[in-house]
């Protein structure tokens, strides 16, 4: 119907471990993100050749800010399959790998020193520095977080498709358990007494009838049973 109101199906994740980890994917992707973004900046800008370990780290941290956004949309207004969480966080935890890997290859040698001005010579080295390491910190929360995430979607799955199979048998068994009403309705003559050809499906069943008269005493006075008895003939005391 045109103008109807799309109702939300309740979220079949838990929300404290599901907004925590999103939490920590957010606030990694856009921390490494910033961090890459500069470090990019640069090199352009002195006409150096990109590295695969920032088009990595880029790539990984803008796409996990595109999925959370997505993702995020459909949580609020829709619902969000956990099937389709399961492949998009997979897909993210190939490319934190990846990241993670070129970085420690790459840039292994600057981790295992301290940030000193021994080290670095200047100021801007020392910040260099530290700047890769929080890339690191952060790129290793960002694939923690991932990964837990990606867990939490492959329990929720399971856990949702084992409900809807018990819905369903159960749905049979109800189904299954209900009987048929099929016994005739057997019928009465005038006096409240069952009919011939339906006397065998009554079973233990009796025809209502008043089994006793009534009397009716007030002030002294006492009325016939004639009076106050039950004639179904007539349908009257």
């Amino acid at each position: 119907m045109a103008g109807a109101k799309v109702t939300r199906n309740p979220s079949p994740y838990r929300p404290l471990p599901f907004h925590l980890l999103r939490l920590g994917q957010s606030i990694s992707a856009i921390v490494v993100s910033s961090v890459v973004c500069f470090f990019v900046y640069y090199l352009l800008h002195e006409h150096y050749k990109l590295p695969w370990t920032f088009i990595f780290l880029l790539a990984a941290a803008l796409s996990t800010i595109v999925s959370l956004l997505v993702t995020s949309a459909l949580y609020f207004f829709r619902t969000l399959p956990p099937k389709y969480n399961l492949i998009n966080n997979a897909a993210l935890s190939v490319l934190w790998v990846l990241g993670l890997s070129f970085m420690t290859w790459n840039l292994g040698w600057t981790l295992g020193h301290r940030c000193l001005i021994d080290n670095w010579k200047t100021e801007a080295g020392i910040t260099v520095c530290r700047l890769y390491k929080s890339c690191t910190a952060f790129t290793v929360t960002g694939l923690l977080t991932t990964l837990l995430a990606l867990l939490l979607d492959v329990t929720t799955y399971r856990t949702s498709t084992q409900l809807g199979k018990y819905n369903q048998m159960q749905g049979l068994d109800v189904k299954r358990s209900v009987p048929s009403i099929s016994a005739p309705i057997p019928q009465y003559d005038q006096l409240g007494s069952p009919r011939a050809d339906d006397t065998g499906d009554l079973g233990d069943q009796k025809p209502y009838r008043v089994q006793e008269s009534i009397e009716v005493q007030h002030f002294g006075y006492s009325a016939p049973s004639e009076q106050t008895s039950y004639d179904p003939a007539h349908g009257a005391f």
